[in-house]
Formats: C-alpha cells, structure tokens, sequence
C-alpha cells in the first residue's frame, strides 16, 4: 500500500472514531410477557431503566400495569398483538401533575414521547377506576401515532352525579398544556372506540400570572374516533380542542384537524345536551379540513374560532329521529368555511350573532358550500345555551370538579 493510501485510510478511521465520540447512540430495550431474550417483563422497568432519547421495543402480548413516564424522552413501539390494559385498582397519578384527580393507563409528563402500535384497553374498568384515561400528555409533546385506544369506561352510558354535579369520566387520549414551554404534539391514525366521554381531548390553558406563555400546536390528522352511538344517558364529544385564558388568540392553541373520521355521537331525550363530533374554542389559524362525520347531533362547533379555515368536510346529521341536528356552529373572526357538504340537518350552519358567550361570527366568508335535505342552509343568532356553556367548564383543569 502506498504512503499516500495509508495516509487516506488513517484520516478516514480518524473521522470515524471522532464522530463516534461525538455522537450519543440511543439505547433499544425490549419487553416481553415472560422476560423472555433478555427483555424486561413490564414495561414500567424499561420505561425506569431508560435514558433519554432510548426506544423500548415492546413484544406480543397482555401488560397488565399503569406505565408512568416523566422527565424523559422516549419511543415506545409495540409489536402486532402488544396491549397494555388497565389494572383494577389504578393509582392516581394525575393529581400530582396536573391538580386534579386521574388514572390514566400511560401518563407522559415534562417529556418528547413517541407512542406507536399499541393498544390501550382500559377494560371497561372506570367503575373501580375513577377518571380512568386511556393515554394522557400532561406538558408534554411527541407523536401518538397508529395507536387502538379502546374500552375506556363503564361497559355502557354513564354520567354519574356527585352532589348535584355531573362528572364526565372516560376519555380516550388527553393532551394538556399548562408550562411555560411550548408544545408540539402529533396525534394520527389513531382508532379511539368505546369511550364514555371524550374521544380525543387537547387544550391549553395559560397561566394565570402570565397570559402568554403554555401555548400548543397540535395536529389530529387520519384518526376514527367512534363514540357508544343513541343514548339518553351522556353528551359525547368526540374531538375537543381549545384554549383557555389567554391575552391573546395567537399565543392560545393551534394546529391542524384533518383527515379523522368522527360519528356515533348522538343523544336523546330525556338527555338534554347534544353529541357533539369536533368542537374547539378559542383557536387560533386552526384548519379543519378533510373531516367525515356521521350520525351526530352537532357536526361542528368552531367557537372564538380567529384566522381559521374550515374546508372540505363531509358533515351528516344523525340516523335517529332527534331535534336540533347541527351541521357547524360558528363564532369568532376571519374564518373560511368553504367546499363543506351538508346533508340530513335541520340546520346547516349557524352564525352566532351577538351570543352572550361566545359573541359573534365576523368577518366569515363562505363559498361553494353545499347543502342536502337541510332544513335551513344559514342562519344567524344566539345559540350557545345547550352543550357549550354548559359543558366546557367541566373540561378546564381548574375548573373541572373532581
């Protein structure tokens, strides 16, 4: 070998070797029923065992455990046949995060966390567990992707009264931030089904000593998200979106909502609230496109809505004989509904005019929008009184009474 190629082969081994000390390699950890190849047999000691940036690798199977991760940033991927399912005596570790009570099957706190191909089944446990959740985010972001969120209430409708107090428990996924560190969070091509009271739930809230931080960017793209379809007994929503407390709209909550299938949310008499598909509240350059619901009491409602879009959804009202079936309940500023399809409504969209609530819509251009078998295709008026103001305080940390 010439001097000259030695000297090239020595530069490059040198390069090499320099880059591997410089370069953090992230860990992988495997977990398995059993223990079996040297894996872990929960996934809690793999999650304890873990460093930031490792990915835990988890194998077919039944976890039956409450997985908590805080403070560090990790993938978790299961394998075809991975389900964590909840245990009949969960703890509640969302008090100490978040200030009220909870029992989420995964909490994620103070973390970036990427959660892949599992299912989380809450078993139809939130008689013995109160407040159960399926996946929970508390000032948190990263990727909840292609996950089955399932079983995540009573068996059946509840909504059970605490002195005199309504208390909505089951949700599928929640996302929540309320730190001063902004978040991103990615929640796709989930499948959310049997929930009793929200499927998928993201707010931010501001606080109180400095109304311009805990902003959140969230995207809800490709997700099915199928509520318990007629029942007299319990509200549900199937996406929530908002933000609370904010000085202003652009330091509040945004993102995308795109793409997910929604229906099944659909109440009766004697029940006096509607389902409600999508609903956000205070949103800022929001767009809501691409969405198919079915089977809903309200399809839409997009409240204190500011530079939105809302864009080629495919909207239908419910297959039941029930009043006041909504395609999209509108307030805020310089929204875009355009290319939506109506159909099977009495009313397809209303524009609030001076709502005691939620004000006015403003500054709303609509083009191109069709309606079919929709009793009335634009109206405009008060309209908040039902399931909005009666509902969302119930949904804010602060104010939710547990």
């Amino acid at each position: 070998m010439t001097i000259r190629r030695i000297v090239l082969v020595m530069l490059v081994l040198v390069g090499i070797t320099g880059l591997g000390n410089s370069v953090v390699h992230a860990a992988g950890w495997c977990v398995h029923p059993a223990g079996a190849g040297r894996c872990f047999a929960s996934i809690q000691a793999a999650v304890d065992a873990a460093d930031d940036g490792d990915r835990i690798s988890i194998r077919a199977g039944r976890y039956i455990e409450q997985i908590t991760i805080i403070d560090k940033d990790l993938t978790l991927i299961g394998q075809s046949g991975a389900v964590i399912q909840a245990t009949p005596d969960m703890e509640d570790t969302l008090s100490a995060v978040a200030g009220v009570a909870g029992r989420p099957i995964i909490l994620v706190t103070d973390a970036e966390v990427t959660l892949r191909d599992l299912t989380i089944d809450g078993a139809n446990s939130a008689e013995q567990n109160e407040f159960l959740e399926g996946i929970a985010f508390i000032n948190a972001g990263g990727v909840i992707r292609e996950n089955l969120v399932k079983d995540i209430g009573f068996g059946e409708p509840r909504l059970p009264i605490v002195d005199g107090q309504p208390r909505y428990q089951g949700d599928g996924i929640l996302v929540v931030n309320f730190a001063a560190t902004p978040r991103i969070v990615t929640i796709a091509e989930n499948r959310v089904v049997n929930f009793n009271s929200n499927g998928i739930t993201v707010f931010a809230q501001a606080d109180a000593n400095d109304p311009t931080i805990a902003n959140l960017t969230a995207h809800v793209v490709d997700n099915t998200v199928i509520a318990l379809g007629p029942n007299d007994v319990i509200d549900q929503w199937g996406i929530y979106f908002a933000g609370f407390g904010f000085a202003n709209p652009q330091f509040s909550i945004t993102g995308t909502l795109r793409g997910n299938r929604v229906r099944d949310q659909v109440t009766t008499s004697p029940h006096p609230l509607p389902g409600i598909a999508i609903v956000t509240i205070n949103t800022y350059n929001v767009e809501i496109a691409d969405n198919v619901i079915e089977n809903v009491n309200v399809a839409l409602a997009a409240n204190q809505a500011f530079n939105g879009q809302i864009l080629h959804n495919q909207i239908g009202g419910p297959r039941q004989d029930v009043t006041g079936a909504t395609g999209l309940l509108l307030s805020g500023n310089g929204i875009q509904v355009a290319e939506n399809r109506f159909k099977k409504l009495e009313v397809g969209i209303l524009l609030f005019v001076e709502d005691f609530n939620f004000g006015s819509a403003l500054n709303t251009a609509m083009e191109e929008n069709r309606f079919d078998n929709v009793a009335l295709d634009v109206i405009t008026g008060p309209g908040s009184s039902s399931a909005l103001t009666a509902r969302t305080p119930l949904i804010q940390p602060k104010l939710w009474p547990r």
